[in-house]
């Protein structure tokens, strides 16, 4: 296992940490896909449209034909809110990390690095909710490189936000992951953290049946 360590975010790590969360948040379109798959409205679409076509032409190679047209079409809608993602993320907060995370008292953004190179992100950004009684942190954008994954990175990253947390004054951290991503929901469970709810982010995410999993953390107090 390679010596890894923990530091600030610096401008010459922009491309690399973007190049990470990209690759990262695309890196859970296969397993959606899968998820898709098995889904009771996939099975009748590929039942429904073959058929349709066949009872209309009567050609069985129409049909037949349609089987991959279809399995396209459900990998780019799959494809498709993660790519929207990305693109807003790399538009707004990851256009210019030191102005989104290093600027404003609360925010911040950490780096893993090891043998001189970047192998892990992660950062946080105090929570606008009226409706919160708690001073909140949300954790956002924690990646490791799938090269490195194993070594416990991703928790140490975890475990600075936790301390930064306390140290800020906060009484909370929250965030939300994937429900198909386990390996992270299990890490955040082992550190303290309890799942609060479930729920859809938006219409095109219910319409892939693809739920976040909202997590909470509570910070002991540093007194």
């Amino acid at each position: 296992m390679a010596p890894y360590s923990i530091r600030k975010y610096q401008d010459q790590d922009r491309e690399v940490v973007r190049n990470m969360f990209s690759n990262g948040i695309l890196s859970h379109v296969p397993t959606s896909f899968f998820h898709l798959l098995k889904q009771p409205r996939s099975f009748l679409l590929f039942l429904s449209v073959p058929g349709a076509l066949f009872l209309g032409s009567s050609s069985l190679l129409l049909s037949l034909l349609a089987l991959p047209g279809l399995l396209v079409f459900l990998w780019m809608a799959v494809r498709y809110p993660f790519k929207c993602y990305v693109d807003h993320a790399l538009h707004t907060d990851l256009r210019d990390i030191r102005k989104s995370y290093l600027s404003e008292r609360g925010c911040c953004f950490w780096v893993a690095e090891s043998e001189d190179q970047v192998v892990g992100m992660v950062c946080v950004c105090p929570v606008q909710q009226a409706s919160r009684r708690q001073k909140c942190l949300q954790l956002f954008h924690l990646s490791v490189s799938p090269e490195y994954r194993g070594q416990g990175i991703a928790q140490t990253l975890t475990q600075t936000v936790l301390q930064f947390a306390q140290d800020q004054g906060y009484d909370a951290v929250v965030l939300s992951v994937l429900c198909l991503n386990y390996s992270a929901q299990r890490l955040y469970e082992k550190m303290g953290f309890w799942k609060s709810h479930e729920s859809f982010d938006s219409v095109i995410w219910r319409v892939i049946d693809l739920r976040f999993s909202y997590y909470e953390y509570s910070v002991p107090s540093s007194l």
